[in-house]
């Protein structure tokens, strides 16, 4: 029985789980190489303590998801605020629409991301939801602490949703941080940046989520090394950093394509050699 315990014991050793360039879905610090949120648009807290509201917009694939996340952490790691990161990606199998649907997306995040007090207070099941403005506001009222709401996927909200969710946002955010939130981060789409910036006027300041920089893609390839003990030589770092233009997913895809496909030994350095070859093999795969 010992002999069994010690041989599994070598072969968890052995067979530990690492973690990985992600190229699906948002990152995780338990499964994913990835970049802490405070390097990409640092300015971003200053602002939400500010009360700014803030529109992020970029692509797909730019790690939107990724970074508000961290960012949520962030400021709620403060205790100053009550933080709330809701999707508005419509929830398969549910039964309300409209601004009903964000609204009973946004009690579900917080009923998991806030202790009790911090929660929205229920409405009556009868009460006909028409105003998001008007639930947030209540909710600002109750709440003992600022309420700062983080909003991804915006653009997936039809657009007369999310253009009357942004004019009652406007409309309130004088009322701040009595009767309305005290700041509200947009996370979307470079197509609904300027439809955004319009609706909220002056009350917003519009950022683009940057793509990594010749730095930041050394420090994921670093992660990588701080696992496994395999370098990333500069000049491979540089010439991932090139071919991606710093694109997030294309980096990962790369560099997983290099450590998961090529698999060079990981007692020998990653080179600019390794990352032609694989550059080659997913031109391949795409074309």
């Amino acid at each position: 029985m010992g002999r069994d315990k010690a041989r599994g014991a070598r072969f968890l050793g052995t067979h530990r789980h690492r973690r990985r360039f992600n190229v699906v879905g948002p990152c995780h610090d338990e499964l994913h190489y990835m970049l802490a949120a405070s390097t990409r648009l640092a300015e971003v807290p200053d602002l939400v303590a500010r009360g700014s509201y803030v529109v992020v917009h970029a692509p797909r694939m730019h790690g939107r998801t990724t970074w508000l996340r961290g960012l949520s952490v962030g400021l709620a790691e403060s205790g100053a605020w009550a933080v709330v990161r809701a999707s508005c990606r419509p929830r398969r199998g549910a039964e309300a629409s409209g601004e009903r649907a964000l609204l009973e997306a946004i009690a579900q995040a917080a009923a998991e991301q806030l202790p009790a007090p911090l929660r929205p207070p229920p409405w009556p099941p009868s009460y006909d939801v028409r105003f998001a403005g008007v639930v947030l506001s209540a909710w600002a009222r109750a709440c003992p602490r600022p309420l700062i709401l983080l909003l991804d996927d915006v653009e997936l909200l039809p657009r007369e949703i999310r253009a009357s969710l942004l004019a009652q946002l406007r409309a309130t955010y004088e009322a701040r941080p009595r009767a309305a939130p005290w700041s509200v981060v947009l996370s979307g789409s470079d197509e609904v940046q300027a439809s955004a910036v319009e609706l909220l006027g002056p009350a917003a300041t519009s950022l683009r989520l940057p793509d990594f920089t010749a730095t930041q893609v050394a420090a994921l390839c670093a992660e990588h090394t701080e696992e496994t003990g395999q370098p990333f030589r500069d000049e491979a770092v540089a010439q991932i950093a090139a071919i991606s233009g710093g694109h997030p997913w294309v980096v990962n895809v790369l560099a997983r394509e290099i450590v998961e496909k090529l698999r060079p030994p990981l007692r020998q350095p990653i080179t600019a050699a390794h990352v032609m070859a694989a550059a080659e093999r997913l031109r391949g795969a795409w074309i």
